[in-house]
This record gives C-alpha cells, sequence and structure tokens, in this order.
C-alpha cells in the first residue's frame, strides 16, 4: 500500500518526496476513531526458531464463515494493526476487516517479526522495532513465519476446514507466491494486490529512475497529457497543483527541476534528481550499513535486500502455480508499473495456463484508491473487486 510502501522512498531531500507529507495531503479529511462491527481475538504464535509474534483475526458478528483472508504485508515495520495518525487518524487493517466481515469473511493480520504495535511511535508504521529480531526479516524468512501461523490456524477445530486466501499487497505479492509454491500448508488462492513481478532489485531501479513519481507527478501537473510538465503546468496557481507542488518539490523552481535543460520535467529528470540516492542505497547495502538505509531510505536492512536480490521474480514462478491466483493492480501504481501485469497475462496465455485472473483499474494508485473510502466512505471499484472476489471464492463449493 501507499500505506503498505512498498518501496516508496523515505528521505529528506527532494530527490525522493517526502511520503509523510503525500499521505497528508492523499487523505485530506477523516474519521476519529471508530467502532467496528466484527468479534476479534489476539493471540500470541511462536515461529520456527522460537520467536513469538501476535496475530489477530477478525471474524463475522455471526461467528459462521468458511473462509480467512490472510494478508500479507507489504515492505517494512508492518503491525497487525496497519494504524496511520497524524492531523487524521484511520486503520486500513480495521477498515478491511470490517468490510471483509460485513461479508462473511474471517480476516487476519499479525505484526511482522521484531515488530510491535506503538501508538506514541513515529510515523508512518508507529511500531516498536526491535533491532536484533528485525534483522531476521527476510522474505523466505516471511514465507516460513507466515507457514507457522495458517498451521497454528489451522490447528483450531473452528478454522481446520476453512478455505484460506493469502492476500498479498505489495512486498506481499513476491512472499505469497512463495508460500503457495513451497506447500507447506494449504492454501485456496492468491490476491495479488499492487504486483510485484520482476526481482526487487529490477523493481527499486524502476523506481530510482523516476519512473514511479513521474506517474505521480503527471497526475497532477500534467494537463495537456503529453507525459512530461512545462513550466506552465508546474507553475499553474490552481489550488490542487499549488498543494502538490509544495507537498512534492518544497522550495524548488522549475529550473532546479529541470535537470536537463529541455524546457520540461520527464521521467529522465527526476531519474537525474534521484540517482545519487540510488548508487548511495546500493553502496550501504554492499556495505551492511543499515543507517544508512534506515535514515536515508526506509526503515529496512542490508539483509533484507540481499536477500530480495537473490529471489527468482514472479514472472517465472507465478507459471509453476496451478491454485487460482487474482491480481488486482491500477494503472496509476507508481510502485510498479501496470504494463508487468500485461506481461504476465501473456505469460500465462502463452504457457496455455487458465489459473490467473488479472484486473486493472483505470486512475487506480499501488492502493488502489483507498483514500476514497476515507474521503467518501466509498469503496473503490478496485478494492470492491477484491471483497467481491472473496466472496465469490467464500461461497463455491470445493
Amino acid at each position: 500500500m501507499g500505506f503498505s510502501v512498498f518501496l516508496f522512498i523515505f528521505t529528506k531531500s527532494l530527490l525522493c518526496f517526502n511520503m509523510r507529507r503525500l499521505l497528508l495531503l492523499f487523505v485530506c479529511i477523516l474519521c476519529g476513531i471508530q467502532s467496528f462491527a466484527f468479534k476479534s481475538e489476539t493471540k500470541i504464535y511462536k515461529l520456527s526458531d522460537g520467536e513469538r509474534v501476535l496475530g489477530r483475526l477478525c471474524m463475522p458478528d455471526s461467528g459462521t464463515f468458511n473462509t480467512v483472508v490472510f494478508i500479507i504485508h507489504g515492505t517494512g515495520a508492518q503491525n497487525h494493526l496497519n494504524l496511520r495518525k497524524g492531523t487524521f487518524n484511520f486503520n486500513f487493517y480495521d477498515d478491511l476487516a470490517e468490510e471483509f466481515c460485513s461479508r462473511g469473511v474471517a480476516f487476519f493480520t499479525y505484526d511482522r517479526r521484531g515488530v510491535t504495535v506503538d501508538e506514541n511511535g513515529k510515523p508512518p508504521f508507529f511500531s516498536r522495532v526491535d533491532s536484533l529480531k528485525y534483522l531476521k526479516y527476510t522474505p523466505l524468512r516471511e514465507a516460513e513465519d507466515v507457514e507457522n501461523m495458517i498451521s497454528s490456524l489451522k490447528k483450531d477445530k473452528h478454522l481446520r476446514n476453512c478455505k484460506f486466501i493469502l492476500y498479498g499487497l505489495s512486498e506481499g505479492t513476491i512472499i505469497a507466491p512463495m508460500v503457495a509454491e513451497r506447500e507447506k500448508v494449504e492454501v485456496d488462492a492468491l490476491f495479488l494486490h499492487g504486483y510485484a513481478h520482476e526481482n526487487m532489485y529490477d523493481v527499486i531501479e524502476w523506481q530510482n529512475q523516476g519512473h514511479g513519481l513521474m506517474i505521480m507527478v503527471n497526475q497532477f501537473f500534467d494537463k495537456d497529457g503529453d507525459k512530461k510538465i512545462s513550466a506552465e503546468e508546474y507553475n499553474s496557481e490552481n489550488p490542487v497543483v499549488r498543494a502538490y507542488r509544495n507537498y512534492l518539490f518544497p522550495n524548488t523552481g522549475f529550473e532546479q527541476c529541470d535537470r536537463n535543460h529541455d524546457s520540461f520535467i520527464t521521467t529522465e529528470d527526476i531519474g537525474m534528481m534521484r540517482s545519487g540516492l540510488h548508487e548511495g542505497l546500493l553502496d550501504a547495502i554492499s556495505k551492511d550499513d543499515n543507517k544508512w538505509i534506515r535514515d536515508n531510505y526506509m526503515q529496512l536492512t542490508s539483509n533484507w535486500f540481499k536477500a530480495h536480490f537473490q529471489l527468482e521474480p514472479n514472472k517465472t514462478r507465478l507459471l509453476r502455480l496451478t491454485l487460482p491466483i487474482y491480481i488486482f493492480h491500477g494503472t496509476r501504481d507508481s510502485n510498479v508499473p501496470v504494463e508487468d501485469v500485461y506481461d504476465i497475462r501473456e505469460r500465462f496465455h502463452v504457457a496455455n495456463k487458465t489459473n490467473l485472473t488479472t484486473y486493472v483499474f483505470e486512475k487506480h494508485n499501488h492502493d488502489l484508491n483507498y483514500e476514497e473510502w476515507l474521503t467518501k466512505k466509498e469503496w473503490s471499484e478496485g478494492l470492491r473487486k477484491i471483497f467481491d472476489t472473496a466472496v465469490e471464492i467464500s461461497n463455491t463449493t470445493p
């Protein structure tokens, strides 16, 4: 999610926009604390290496359900609440749980290893992180942790016959297929929201070349649809443009953004602005400089990057899976390109495989426009499709 922050960079410079500011701008109105109409149970789950994490199962008030949606987080120090606080308070996972449970589907979330909720902590995650335990957060370890929690859930007599949908969100779209392929636990379907097609190295390179941020910039500045920003568009006094200019490019004139001096702001310019960050990141990874990564990128470790860089990408892994796979992706996703959805669709077609269903939503972002729920109390088309698909699976006879 934008709220899961799959490698959208938290830096203090113009090179990478300030996500905290952007979140506040996206979520321009919001409720206070809400009450939710579902029952929840929290439990400590013991993992394979003896580590313990907290998980929460949210269930319909009726107590009757035959399907559990198990969400696998996006990147970073995520906890079972996915709480966001500041000028506005909201809880993404409670909102999802409320909707799933209202439709008769249970919903499970968990604290990532080394992470606990800290409502008085630092944004965006409001988590307390045990650095030594968090060092073990890598893709394979996360897959193993998910398997352990599902195994524990299936030991409950009320859950052992339930269908389990793995809902991979952002980085979770990499972890969920790993769990399915390993076959340590039985999984009935994969939901891949904000689909990561390539290896993480390539995803990061695509982002730092400026492609992702340019998608977002074009959304608010590009009035003539030519996918580049003129001085006139950049300096517009339209209130929305002015607000985004102040948030994305604080105290920065058009000339400073037009790095190649071609009279437009383009992906090339954004890439030039971010090149120093990209080089610094790769250097920090090679030197195991976790402090630099935390201070200049986000709260991750060199272990995490190195493990991801060695993984097989989804573009080949998914082709070996036989369970139903559903991809939900927006055309304005600025974390991972929508073109990759078209590529995996074609790969399945060439391989004559029929277990992949893809949904691409116009003008939807990485969060599938979750902000529509916050501002209008209406679910976006993309998120409605996720809820509807879960109900369809729940209603399907095994």
